[in-house]
């Protein structure tokens, strides 16, 4: 593996290239190295690495197919260093030693791309930069290349032109599918193609690991690494990563149709005619109508994996911010078949800085040229906030508007989480038309979570009622049987949103009208208001 990588890699030091950005991950560093190594000794080259961390040089070499390294005696590092330069003495070592070959610098691309206000970092940061062009300058002709290596290779603009810049990316299927035969015992062979589909997201070094850790029996080999992978891409991209869920979703009938839609246009006959999914899906509308459970069922739709991100938290992460989303796309692109779903979009825009603007160009830039089959769905309550180039078409090309349930949709709401408590609610409808009449028009204005908290509360009530005392013993669970004096009673505790925010709230719902297509259709339940008799 990363044969590619070092191949790109010594095609720029072949053109006698002094200055080459490497950007690799943390855990594929020894093999990156070794990778490198191989290559030098191959083609007769000496090779080099210096680290900040202990400001010594060795050499690294091949012995037997391992790794070593070699302690280099011709450099010798400030011991007593009163300024920060001292810390990078290697760069004017390397511009005047007559040792020849690559030189491995890690460590360095924090003062490469940061902007700061802090003057001493600032003079470091600068001092670097200008020994970089030095070296460049003054070697540009002999056989050294210094090559920059670190997690994230963020050049400044002043220096950017002066340094290419090589990227290991996530591997593919076809690479995972390759190496997993030698690290895999041989009752694993007829699982390889799966495995490789569950690896897809980790780095080799990762996946290795999960092999080696994880995998125990050949019956759950898929699912294990399926559930490593999971959480190691929460932790690192700290995200949400769902498998398709099974979920039940009320009403929104017609968003629920293009969901459809959706997984028919990644089929290979819709590609077949150039036919794509949408850039970008954005579901506007007050908070807890279900914009969240929306983006579920659409994994559900398509089959596909979700990944959740709550967009402004880049906002967080300050001067990583763009570092952080150009690995998560990276990652969505790689995965390919996923749904990325970004929560309260329009949060991260609150700022209104140049942040909040250089975030949304690096995600329109990738909307607009990447060719995986991502599907990114955005949510919003205040539409006020986006910038106006992120709601124009070709950019966001279906808006829903995800409005308040009318009548038909509250009644299937409350059948489906009466139905986590009460077995009359899964196969039947104990209440009457009249007594579900009243509960609806109790709850008008209130939404799906707020309904789902009614539910909640009034089990809890039903079943303190049923068992006063703390402890029991029954053979057999009685049945919980919620009642609408329990549903009712437990909505007086409850203040809808749109009530009592009741101006916001009307405000988000008309600006959502004007550029949100419908997500439900007119209401022809029963229970609609239209159908009330008011003669009866």
């Amino acid at each position: 593996m990363n044969s590619g990588l070092v191949q790109e890699l010594f095609n720029l030091i072949h053109p006698k290239n002094p200055l080459i950005a490497l950007e690799s991950p943390l855990p594929e560093r020894v093999r990156l190295l070794t990778s490198i190594a191989t290559e030098c000794n191959a083609q007769a080259i000496n090779c080099y690495l210096w680290t900040l961390e202990d400001d010594h040089l060795h050499q690294l070499q091949i012995n037997k197919g391992e790794l070593t390294l070699r302690p280099v005696g011709e450099y010798q590092p400030i011991t007593a260093k009163s300024r920060r330069e001292h810390y990078f003495e290697v760069l004017r070592f390397w511009k005047t030693t007559k040792l020849e070959g690559i030189l491995i610098l890690e460590g360095i691309f924090p003062w490469l791309g940061t902007d700061t206000s802090n003057p001493d970092f600032f003079l470091t940061s600068e001092w670097i930069k200008s020994a970089l062009i030095n070296l460049k300058l003054y070697n540009c002709n002999s056989n050294k290349t210094a090559l920059l290596l670190g997690p994230n290779a963020h050049l400044s603009f002043d220096i950017a032109a002066e340094i290419p810049t090589v990227i290991q990316q996530l591997p593919t299927v076809d690479e995972i599918r390759a190496y997993l035969p030698g690290i895999l015992p041989a009752v694993y062979r007829s699982e390889i193609h799966d495995l490789a589909i569950a690896a897809v997201g980790m780095y080799i070094a990762d996946i290795e690991y999960a092999v080696h850790s994880v995998i125990t029996d050949n019956l759950t080999a898929v699912e294990k690494l399926s559930a490593y992978k999971i959480s190691l891409l929460n932790r690192v991209y700290n995200i949400e990563f769902l498998q398709p869920p099974a979920i039940e979703v009320g009403g929104l009938e017609l968003m629920q149709e293009s969901f459809k839609n959706y997984k028919r246009l990644i089929t290979p006959l819709a590609k077949a005619y150039n036919l794509r999914l949408p850039k970008g899906v954005l579901l506007i509308g007050p908070p807890g109508t279900g914009k969240s459970h929306s983006a579920k069922a659409c994994s559900q739709r398509l089959g596909a994996p979700l990944i959740i991100v709550e967009w402004g938290n880049f906002r967080s992460y300050g001067n990583l911010a763009e570092y952080k989303l150009k690995k998560l796309l990276a990652l969505a692109d790689r995965i390919n078949n996923i749904i990325l779903y970004l929560d309260d979009f329009d949060k991260g825009f609150a700022g209104d800085d140049d942040l909040s603007r250089r975030l949304a160009g690096m995600l329109l830039t990738w909307m607009q040229e990447r060719t995986s089959d991502v599907l990114i769905i955005a949510s919003a309550n205040n539409l006020d906030l986006l910038p106006p180039e992120l709601t124009r078409c070709g950019r966001f090309d279906d808006i829903f508007k995800v409005d308040l349930p009318n009548n038909g949709e509250r009644h299937e709401i409350f059948k489906i989480h009466l139905a986590r408590f009460d077995e009359r609610f899964r196969n039947g409808n104990p209440f009457t038309d009249e007594e579900w009449r009243r509960l609806l028009k109790e709850t008008q204005r209130c939404v799906g979570a707020e309904i789902q908290t009614i539910v909640e509360r009034a089990a809890a009530t039903t079943f303190c009622q049923m068992f006063p005392q703390d402890t029991f013993a029954l053979d057999e669970l009685p049945p919980l049987e919620i009642t609408l004096t329990s549903l009712l009673e437990a909505r007086k505790n409850i203040n809808p949103l749109a009530i009592r925010e009741a101006d916001k709230v009307e405000t988000m719902r008309n600006k959502a009208d004007l550029q949100g297509l419908p997500s439900s259709p007119v209401d022809s339940s029963v229970y609609s208001l239209g159908n009330v008799n008011i003669f009866g």
